[in-house]
């Protein structure tokens, strides 16, 4: 993903994939509080379930930061 954003040849590129990038994370943080809190949680005894927004963001953008790299 960063890759993108760096080899971009002009600015209007660059901001396509940030944006396409932010869009992402705000999708998967909803996703993924669902998912988390549905799926996981009730069979998996060590898992937590995510109470706020800003913990399914945070594990979000982690996510989508290590299947960018």
């Amino acid at each position: 993903m960063f890759k993108e954003i760096v080899k971009a040849e002009n600015k209007s590129d660059m901001l396509t994939e940030l944006l396409v990038f932010v869009l992402n994370v705000l999708i998967a943080t909803f996703i993924l509080r669902v998912a988390w809190n549905r799926a996981l949680v009730p069979h998996i005894s060590a898992l937590k379930p995510i109470k706020t927004m800003l913990d399914a963001f945070f594990l979000a953008l982690s996510i989508n930061i290590l299947k960018g790299v």
